[in-house]
Formats: structure tokens, sequence, C-alpha cells
């Protein structure tokens, strides 16, 4: 009777984490497909040359990222930081030549318990062959604008494609 009982228990448990294990991303509105580049930059990443003196800041976390090569968008690398607990910000830098540029996003807050729809933030989110930047979560700390922001990243310019918003008809 309890190696019966013994049995069951681990049996629900190794469905339970089987089952963990098989959670799947997001559905995304536009998928990272639909804006693919030619080709992936393939030679030593040039330093980061800052621009901008907030950026400055963060020049160890941001020239760290640059050494590990492109991760987004063919020849740019994005590096992330945190900002507080629940909090993330990013620059992205062109591998080529070292410019950085700043998000479309100052900062990104991440609610650390699911919404109540039962959603969980996936922050930034983002593909090596790729050009498509999904901003997901709440942009710039501002609770009442969460939801998913899809950018395209083109010749340093972040586009806004599309936003999903929490509770607002998509646009």
């Amino acid at each position: 009777m309890l190696k019966d009982a013994l049995a069951t228990v681990m049996l629900i448990a190794t469905l339970l984490t089987a089952a963990r294990s098989q959670e799947t991303q997001p559905v995304w509105a536009i998928k990272f497909e639909d804006c693919l580049v030619a080709d992936v930059f393939k030679g030593k990443p040039a330093v980061p040359m800052f621009s901008s003196s907030k950026l400055k800041n963060y020049r160890t976390v941001i020239s760290e990222a640059a050494r590990k090569g492109p991760n987004f968008a063919g020849h740019y690398t994005i590096a992330e930081w945190g900002c507080g607990s629940g909090c993330v910000s990013m620059a992205i830098i062109d591998a080529r030549d070292g410019r950085v540029w700043g998000a479309p996003v100052t900062t990104l807050s991440l609610p650390l318990a699911a919404d109540a729809n039962g959603r969980t933030y996936q922050g930034f989110v983002y593909q090596k062959q790729s050009r498509l930047l999904i901003v997901d979560g709440c942009p710039n700390e501002e609770n009442r604008r969460c939801g998913t922001y899809y950018y395209e990243f083109k010749d340093g310019l972040s586009t806004l494609l599309r936003e999903d918003v929490a509770g607002v008809k998509p646009r």
C-alpha cells in the first residue's frame, strides 16, 4: 500500500515536471521570419563608440556584450543589464563600426508575478537573423502600458510596427 502511494506521488511529480519543461513561448503577432536579414556579420566585432554620456555609464556591460559578437539583426549586439528588481535596460551595438544606440524604451519593467490573465512578460526578445525586436513588458516602468511592442530595427532606427497593450485593442 505504501509502495503504491509512493509510486503514485513519484508519477505525479514526474508528469508535472515534464509539463513545465514543455511550456511554449508566447505566440507573437509578428514573426521573426517577417523581418529576416540577408546575412550575418562574421568578422571581429568593433569596439563600442559612445555618443551618449548616459550609455557611457554602462560601458563595461556594453563592451563585454559587444566582444561576444552579433546576437540581433545580422550585425548588431544587444547588451542588457538590470536596473532594479524586475527591471531591465539595453543598448544596441553595431559590430561593424561600434556605434551604440539606446533601446526604443529607456527601461522595461517585468512584473514579477503573472498578471490577472496569467500572463508572464518575456522582456526583450530578439534573434540573430531578424530585425524584429519584441519589447514585452511595461515600457519606461508605466504599469498602465504593459503589453507587447514590436519594433523593426534598421539602419540605427527603431520603427514601431505594432503595439498590443493589455486591455487595449491592437493598433
